[in-house]
């Protein structure tokens, strides 16, 4: 697959981008803008480069958008952490100990292929039920896609692609459809264009089952150790370094754009 490098001319660059993913403008001015745009996130694209020798930043699908047009549309979750705060929350205790240098929960084979949210902001599902998916492999039973698209219609504690958060998500499944979460080949995602349809909360195959959630310290020793220990948690991070992100390692984050 071919990447484009933000180390190139900007026209051909921003010429290929527009071929690569479909973009077309209505007017010479919104062209004209897009376009610095573009090469405004070219000169973020090798700042993050510079910070992170082990990762590539480039063209991406969100090389036209303003850092705040980016944050409208996908950095949701902080208001709704807020929220989700006031309710009870199970932390749990973490046993002393060293987490491994490393683990892989891909070859346990408690990991599915990556998915895609696309111009719908619910990456609070795929975090939700990405962790459903893993600690359902790692408790012993079948790697199972499992349906974003149940909450992005179905839960009313979340915004849908106007935001949410795991916690209310976790407690929207046990406590609105009494722990059941539906096959990902029964109620597929359609939401990518940024569409909520209505809820249809009957007619599909039940791939996993909770009975609950528990909350990990704001430690990251802890939080490594209980991966290691227990499989796949749900996590939230600031994406602004990833508007550019194109491969590889991270390890420098960046919420200023």
């Amino acid at each position: 697959m071919a990447v484009l490098r933000a180390d190139g001319p900007v026209e051909p660059l921003f010429a290929a981008f527009k071929q690569k993913y479909g973009r077309s403008y209505g007017t010479a001015a919104e062209e004209a803008f897009r376009l610095r745009v573009f090469e405004d996130n070219m000169r973020r694209s090798r700042m993050y480069a510079a910070a992170n020798p082990h990762a590539t930043f480039g063209v991406t699908p969100f090389s036209d958008l303003t850092p705040e047009e980016f944050r409208t549309r996908y950095h949701n979750g902080e208001r709704h952490f807020e929220a989700a705060r006031g309710r009870v929350r199970t932390l749990v205790q973490v046993p002393p100990g060293k987490a491994p240098a490393a683990v892989d929960w891909r070859r346990k084979g408690a990991v599915t292929p990556v998915k895609d949210q696309g111009s719908c902001g619910s990456c609070w599902s795929f975090s939700a039920i990405g962790n459903i998916e893993g600690q359902w492999a790692a408790a012993g039973n079948p790697l199972t896609s499992l349906s974003e698209q149940m909450l992005v219609s179905c839960d009313t504690k979340d915004k849908g692609c106007g935001g949410g958060f795991m916690d209310n998500a976790f407690y929207s499944i046990v406590k609105e459809n009494i722990g059941k979460e539906y096959t990902e080949k029964s109620y597929p995602y359609v939401s990518g264009g940024g569409e909520e349809p209505p809820c249809k909360p009957r007619g599909h195959k039940v791939g996993a089952t909770i009975t609950g959630h528990v909350d990990i310290p704001h430690d990251e020793d802890a939080i490594a150790k209980y991966l290691a220990d227990n499989g796949p948690v749900a996590v939230a991070v600031d994406a602004t370094t990833f508007m550019s992100y194109s491969g590889g390692v991270v390890t420098s984050c960046t919420s200023e754009a």
